[in-house]
Formats: C-alpha cells, sequence, structure tokens
C-alpha cells in the first residue's frame, strides 16, 4: 500500500511538472518580433489611407498604444477560434461617454457557416509582401461612419481621435486586429 501511495505521488508530481512546463512555453511565445512590426506597418499605412478625410487635423495618424494593446489583447483572447459571429471579432473599451476604443480583429469569411467570420492571419515564411485585407478596413470605416452618425441624431458630435493597429504571431500564425477611438466633442 505504502508502495502504491508513492507511486501515485510520483506520478501527480510528475503531471503537474509537465502541465507547468506546457502553460509556460505557451504564455512565452515571442511571436516573431521582425514579422509583427511589418504587419503593423502596412495596415497603419492602410488606414491612414482609408481615413485621410477625418484625418484633416493630423490626429490619428500615428499608432495609437492604446489601441494596439487593446487589439493585442484581443488576438490573444480569440486566435484560436474556428469561427467567430460579428460581435466577437470586436472588443469596446472605455466609459462611452466621452471616449470609446473600438478594436476588430481582421477576417476571413470563408467559413461555411452564414454570419461567421474566420481570423484573418499571415505566415512570415508564405507573405514576402504584406497585403492589408481591404473587407476588414471597410468594416472598420463603415462602423467609424455608423458611431458617428447614430451619436449625430442624438445630439452629440464625436470626432475621430485616433487609429491603431495590432499584430501577433501565436503558432506560426499573425493575426491583426485594427481600431479606433472617438471622443465626444459635444459643447
Amino acid at each position: 500500500m505504502k508502495k502504491l501511495k508513492r507511486l501515485a505521488a510520483v506520478l501527480l508530481a510528475g503531471i503537474m511538472a509537465l502541465a507547468l512546463f506546457t502553460a509556460c512555453s505557451d504564455s512565452s511565445d515571442p511571436g516573431n518580433p521582425e514579422f509583427d512590426p511589418k504587419v503593423e506597418s502596412a495596415y497603419q499605412k492602410a488606414l491612414k489611407t482609408k481615413f485621410e478625410k477625418e484625418l484633416e487635423n493630423g490626429e490619428a495618424v500615428t499608432n495609437d498604444a492604446d489601441i494596439k494593446r487593446l487589439a493585442i489583447e484581443h488576438i490573444e483572447e480569440k486566435h484560436g477560434a474556428d469561427s467567430l459571429t460579428g460581435s466577437a471579432r470586436c472588443k469596446t473599451e472605455g466609459d462611452e461617454k466621452t471616449v470609446v476604443r473600438q478594436v476588430q480583429l481582421c477576417y476571413d469569411t470563408k467559413s461555411s457557416k452564414p454570419n461567421a467570420f474566420v481570423p484573418l492571419f499571415y505566415e512570415a515564411a508564405n507573405t514576402p509582401n504584406i497585403t492589408p485585407d481591404k473587407m476588414s478596413l471597410r468594416t472598420l470605416y463603415y462602423a467609424v461612419e455608423q458611431e458617428i452618425e447614430a451619436a449625430k441624431k442624438n445630439g452629440i458630435t464625436l470626432e475621430l481621435t485616433a487609429l491603431g493597429v495590432g499584430a501577433k504571431t501565436i503558432g506560426g500564425k499573425t493575426y491583426v486586429a485594427i481600431g479606433f477611438e472617438l471622443t465626444n466633442t459635444t459643447p
């Protein structure tokens, strides 16, 4: 009986050690420190072009740190999903009275399910030229327009004050999330 207890204790300790090492390896994934910034730069340039009219005052041209942080958090939460609904693609933060930030995962529409989206990703080895996804850019632009118009109907003036992008490589796949910040400028 004593030997059985010892054997069980040794096996349990081994399983716990294995679980510890497995958890550590997932959380310490360094991603792709060379490729991630290239993807972010390509998307930031595309955002600047897409939102040219809205950026008359020169704001929102740089990659906003808060939006980038929120984008990477969202990628880390959703990267393994087989498909996402429209609302699961997005993540919002802010007090929604003075400022709101929203990010959305860039997506592919090649899902077999209706109204479901597959997270878009790039693979550094297979992507010599990074081409930002036009559908994701249009969707973000549309979301900004809708937010501004809905607020206007309620007598609120929203201004686009920042744009941002986050890219993170997880398991050899580089995922992208893009976002915006709207600020209430109602007098």
